[in-house]
């Protein structure tokens, strides 16, 4: 597996994506956390301007006090469960926004597209040939494969991570940052793996679907899959709640595996379960990597035992997309509206059951 040889040639099918990683991560958090130290500089001399001063001395009943400019000055980062006030007058705080930035976004999709030009674009422009006569074995190609793109991701992770808490560190004083110290080291262990698992998942896909196009579908679709279940089961406890999610937020964490940054507590559940995926995912793509070969290039299912599963899962996620649509458009309510939600998602996934077996084992399969 650390012959130079494979490396290079793994490293030519990933190079051209690789340098957008880098600079998408750079986007994300370094230049994203510079400029929020430039909001927090630009806040805190809005403070100190004449025109603020002006401000406070022709209002004195709705004017700021001290402390309330030192809260919105605050830097916090915090976990669900902090409480932000301890009193009922408690102003604002200084918040992180660069996580709904398009550059934020960017990373997701730029670590899902670098797992899919190691696998799954390799069947289309008919790289794999070349590498079923390479003097490789599969697991050490797989590996390969696997360890660049996790080198890759870290070290664009981890470096732009750094370099924007470094920055911002620089400009807001100390006395302005308030982290909670383990939500921060969880969200920053998390991102990680979500990464991770993004990149690893159309290469597992890329061995179980043999067809380019149907492997991205399939990609797709697993990595909407958590965020729709999550919706759906949102929906179901808000019918029978009555719109009371109790502790739905933290169970939730668990669905939240594949979103950096995405986690809602401070506890380490969820980050075991991504460790447990990342396991897991590995064993199976190197049990798949052994079993497949050129034959089924071009065929939808690598396994014809797995259109089954294919089939199932499919349908459910077109079924719960459908009904969760639904209800964000028409709102529905009460028990008659779980009726009809529940309704609206069996009809979809019976009709996706239908037209799925028809084309997996129909002619076209």
């Amino acid at each position: 597996m650390w012959q130079k040889g494979l490396w290079y040639k793994e490293w030519r099918g990933i190079r051209w994506v690789v340098p957008l990683v880098f600079l998408v991560f750079l986007l994300a958090f370094f230049v994203g956390l510079v400029n929020e130290a430039n909001t927090w500089n630009k806040n805190q001399m809005h403070y100190k301007s004449e025109d603020f001063q002006l401000e406070q001395e022709v209002d004195p009943d709705f004017a700021m006090t001290k402390q309330e400019i030192r809260d919105d000055l605050t830097v916090r980062y915090l976990a669900y469960e902090t409480n932000l006030s301890e009193s009922a007058n408690q102003y604002t705080y200084f918040f992180f926004s660069f996580m709904v930035s398009l550059p934020f976004t960017m990373t997701l999709v730029l670590s899902v597209i670098l797992g899919i030009c190691s696998v799954i674009l390799e069947r289309y422009t008919r790289g794999n040939h070349f590498t079923a006569v390479i003097p490789y074995s599969k697991k050490a190609i797989l590996g390969v494969k696997v360890l660049l793109g996790f080198a890759v991701i870290t070290v664009s992770y981890f470096v732009s991570l750094g370099l924007g808490l470094w920055y911002f560190s620089s400009q807001v004083p100390t006395e302005f940052i308030d982290f909670h110290q383990q939500k921060l080291i969880m969200d920053v262990l998390g991102s990680w793996l979500a990464y991770l698992l993004l990149f690893l998942l159309p290469i597992v896909v890329g061995y179980v679907i043999g067809s380019p196009l149907g492997g991205i579908l399939a990609t797709a679709g697993l990595v909407l899959l958590p965020s729709t279940i999550l919706a759906f089961v949102v929906h179901i406890t808000d019918f029978i709640n009555k719109g009371a999610s109790l502790d739905l937020p933290y169970v939730g964490d668990y669905l939240r595996v594949l979103e950096p940054l995405g986690f809602i507590r401070p506890a380490y559940g969820p980050l075991l379960l991504q460790l447990g995926l990342l396991a897991g995912l590995l064993a199976f793509a190197s049990v798949v990597a052994e079993r497949e070969s050129l034959e089924t290039s071009g065929k939808l299912f690598v396994f014809p035992e797995m259109r089954v599963w294919g089939l199932i899962s499919l349908a459910t996620l077109v079924g719960m997309f459908v009904a969760n649509m639904v209800q964000d458009f028409v709102n529905l309510s009460g028990m008659i509206g779980l009726v009809v939600f529940w309704l609206i998602f069996s009809v979809s996934v019976i009709v996706s059951i239908f037209a799925g077996a028809r084309f997996f084992y129909g002619k076209r399969s």
